[in-house]
């Protein structure tokens, strides 16, 4: 009983790492989204820089539970790699949305 309650700590504290990620991706879709023309509220090297932020702490992040689940002989944490995929999706969506509104921006 004991190992397992400390794993599933572990993993709660590790999808709090996903969790602010993908809250903060969603901020910035909202933003890219709702934000008029001329406002510079987000620009491509915020966008870029979050998105690859976010995919290398996530990557490093599921790594780490794959090593934890490995070592406590735990199964693998299906919810940590869903929040990893939703993480790269959000991401890409992002960096698609950005450089999309831009070239429309410069060809208006």
């Amino acid at each position: 009983g004991g190992v397992t309650m400390e794993g599933l700590e572990i993993y709660d504290f590790l999808r709090l790492v996903f969790i602010t990620f993908i809250i903060s991706l969603i901020v910035i879709s909202i933003i890219l989204l709702v934000q008029k023309k001329r406002s510079n509220l987000v620009n491509g090297f915020t966008v870029s820089i979050t998105s690859i932020i976010s995919i290398i702490v996530s990557g490093i992040n599921l790594i780490i539970i794959g090593y934890i689940a490995d070592e406590l002989n735990l199964g693998g944490d299906v919810i940590s790699s869903y929040l990893f995929l939703i993480i790269l999706g959000l991401s890409i969506f992002n960096l698609f949305i950005y450089f999309k509104n831009k070239n429309s921006i410069i060809s208006a």
